[in-house]
């Protein structure tokens, strides 16, 4: 841990170089520039020109080097001493889907007041969630390789084509393509130092009947009817599978989220339905036994074929209060912000637990705001941007 005087050295740096303007153009150029999910996920064309087009040249202007990854994602290392710890830095650039929110990639900025935030906001999609913490990690990598300080140890940013997958791909992919190693890591989040998260596994359910003319029902076996079938048998173990439960995170949980039948056709009896169901997963959960008990809820439902398929997953995470990082974190926001750090948990899944399984001891915290999150009032404070980074900037300075 570093000694009171470099902490103070370091806070002094900050707060002569940061600039609030600065941080607040970098909020709303990213804003400003639309990165929605769609169906392409990872090979989206806007999410990947922004990481190409927008934050690429941000952080060459500082100076740095940024490589991006045959996936599209972005690395950069800043060289340290090798006495800290090192530590690697996670945004994101993906963004979910406008919908009906209303100006989506203005960058307007807006009195906060009316939605109960602090202060002057920006408007847009991605900026309770992503652009926020984006905007606020380059800002203090711009900011650390600027001051042309000597680090305690290499410093890590991954500017990921993912936010809104639901899979681990991108990150795991970055980190083997930029050999990233680190002893900790904080990957964009809440104004609090989330401590852990759920995890997730989708399960997929294939039922299977037989096609044939709707005219003439009496020769198909309806795909459909043994969907309804399925969700009957699955009712008892929605939305709680168990009684047992996290004292922060809360019980694990089941849901279906999607539901298509085949052939795509006018007329015919479906001979195939598949239902997408979210499996939550807590912190030291088994997704392959998670999925055992759907099988077993399930059993055989005649006349019906039913195929049950593990898809994505994403692991849960969770490290103490007392980690190393997060106390390194805590002590980060009482200098930057002479305030306590606040802890949370979250009941969504998120790249955290790929690091922490991979021995990277990781949370979660930037300036997400989840009042907003895909809703059609889509803001951020950028007070609450320029305090994140202020402590990524010491972070990045002091471990």
């Amino acid at each position: 841990m570093q000694n009171a005087m470099e902490a103070l050295e370091a806070k002094k740096i900050i707060e002569e170089a940061l600039q609030y303007e600065e941080v607040k153009r970098l909020l709303v150029m990213l804003v400003q520039t639309a990165s929605p999910q769609t169906e392409l996920l990872e090979e989206e064309p806007k999410v990947l020109a922004l990481i190409r087009d927008v934050v690429k040249p941000e952080l060459e202007s500082a100076g740095l080097r940024p490589a991006i990854d045959d996936r599209g994602s972005l690395l950069v290392r800043l060289a340290g001493k090798g006495g800290g710890k090192r530590l690697l830095l996670v945004a994101y650039a993906m963004n979910a889907a406008p919908s009906t929110m209303k100006n989506p990639y203005s960058g307007e900025i807006v009195d906060g007041k009316p939605y109960d935030a602090q202060g002057e906001c920006v408007w847009g999609r991605g900026a309770c969630e992503q652009k926020g913490s984006l905007a606020a990690m380059m800002a203090a990598i711009k900011l650390v390789a600027g001051v042309k300080a000597e680090l305690p140890a290499d410093l890590y940013f991954v500017a990921g084509t993912a936010g809104e997958t639901g899979r681990h791909d991108s990150l795991a992919h970055a980190l083997g393509y930029g050999k990233v190693e680190a002893e900790w890591g904080i990957i964009d989040g809440p104004p609090e130092i989330q401590l852990g998260n759920k995890g997730r596994v989708d399960i997929l359910v294939i039922v299977r009947g037989k096609q044939a003319h709707s005219s003439r029902p009496w020769e198909g076996v309806n795909a459909i009817e043994g969907a309804v079938k399925v969700l009957e048998k699955l009712k008892p173990l929605m939305p709680y599978p168990s009684d047992r439960a996290h004292p922060d995170l809360g019980k694990v949980s089941l849901t279906p989220t999607s539901i298509e039948s085949f052939p795509k056709a006018t007329h015919t009896i479906q001979s195939e339905c598949r239902i997408v169901f979210d499996r939550r997963l807590l912190p030291g959960d088994d997704p392959a036994v998670a999925i055992k008990e759907l099988e077993s809820a399930l059993g055989k439902i005649e006349p019906f074929e039913i195929e049950v398929q593990r898809r994505d997953f994403m692991y849960p995470s969770e490290v103490s209060k007392d980690s190393d990082v997060a106390r390194a974190l805590s002590r980060a926001v009482e200098t930057m912000l002479g305030c306590e750090a606040k802890y949370s948990y979250s009941t969504a899944a998120n790249d955290t637990g790929l690091l922490n399984v991979r021995g990277i001891q990781a949370v979660n915290y930037g300036s997400r705001d989840i009042r907003f999150q895909h809703t059609d009032h889509d803001l951020v404070s950028v007070k609450s941007v320029f305090e994140a980074a202020k402590v990524f900037a010491f972070m990045g300075l002091c471990r």
